[in-house]
């Protein structure tokens, strides 16, 4: 017997179901991102840069040949070429005084006020004075020693810092024979000392005790209602800080109906010692025994040696020895004749 399919059973067996899997989107790669980064990153900087430096920038000239010319001579040319110039000394078979090599050399491009560097022939048997000028004492005493030099140290009062080199002699740049002498004048600091306080006391009795505690005196004469030669103010006050040999002024009554002159003295206190100027400049010697409280008197003395001129070569009473304050020392100040 045969079978016979329904309708429906047919369409059910043909029927199937159809799915679609959705495909992913392809990725886009990330390095163009990255390079485009990249490339602005540094186009930031050139700019940057460029911005920062184009103040900067400056033309650029050949540098003059120097080599065979007088030190000032030379120096003379590179101003007028726009460079600077830099000596440096050196021992070599040529005259004195000579440029024997310089660097950059001749022909280079250089930039406005470059440093030309100018190799200059100096006499073997003399020696450049080195600039010490602001260093401590021991290292001023090494660079002038290795120079070929007999450097000592010379104290004075200073407000700088102990041990600094003020001055020295002779002068930096100088050319002197080998092993001369040199001297650098040093701070030994301020020597601060307490004002002492003397107001009420009798003038005699404050200027002595003022002169004990490093100070110099000053007396001025007023009117006043307290007993005559009595100490009514100072200045400055008892109680601070101040440089030894700093003048205190102290006004003394004149008593009532003392009328209203007024007198001013320096008194002279005890011994003191006195500073050692010698080798120092008039000026430095002056100024050093001034503020140790004495009176400089100078007198000339001729010389025919260049490095002495305005230099003391002697001095009364000697440095070292005691004498009242205020009171005056002889300079003898060298001066070619």
């Amino acid at each position: 017997m045969a079978r016979s399919w329904s309708p429906w059973r047919r369409r059910r067996a043909t029927e199937y179901r159809e799915e679609r899997v959705a495909v992913p989107p392809r990725s886009r790669p990330f390095w163009p991102w990255l390079l485009l980064l990249l490339l602005l990153v540094l186009g930031a900087l050139a700019a940057s840069w460029y911005l920062a430096n184009r103040d900067e920038t400056v033309d650029a000239e050949e540098v003059p040949n120097v080599v065979g010319l007088e030190r000032a001579a030379a120096e003379q040319r590179l101003e007028r070429e726009g460079f600077e110039a830099e000596v440096k000394r050196v021992v070599r078979r040529a005259r004195a005084g000579t440029v024997v090599e310089q660097r950059p050399n001749a022909g280079t491009l250089y930039g406005e006020r470059g440093i030309v560097v100018l190799a200059v022939a100096r006499d073997p048997l003399k020696t450049e004075v080195p600039d010490v000028s602001g260093l401590t004492t021991a290292r001023a005493l090494a660079r002038l020693r290795g120079a070929d030099l007999r450097p000592r140290a010379q104290a004075v009062t200073s407000r700088e810092p102990r041990g600094t080199v003020l001055r020295q002699l002779p002068e930096a740049g100088t050319e002197v024979p080998n092993g001369s002498p040199a001297i650098v004048v040093v701070s030994s600091g301020p020597q601060l000392a307490t004002v002492p306080e003397v107001v009420g006391l009798t003038v005699g009795a404050a200027t002595s005790r003022l002169t004990q505690a490093g100070f110099r005196s000053r007396v001025a004469r007023v009117p006043g209602t307290e007993p005559e030669g009595t100490v009514i103010a100072q200045d400055p006050r008892g109680g601070g800080r101040r440089m030894r040999g700093t003048v205190v002024r102290i006004n003394v009554s004149m008593g009532q109906g003392g009328g209203t002159t007024t007198v001013v003295t320096t008194t002279r206190g005890s011994d003191i010692a006195v500073p050692d100027v010698v080798g120092m400049d008039v000026a430095m010697a002056q100024s050093t025994l001034e503020g140790e409280g004495f009176v400089a008197n100078v007198v000339e003395r001729s010389t025919t040696d260049p490095n002495e001129d305005g230099v003391v070569l002697q001095q009364s009473p000697r440095g070292g020895a005691r004498a009242p304050s205020g009171a005056s020392v002889t300079i003898f100040v060298g001066r070619l004749g």
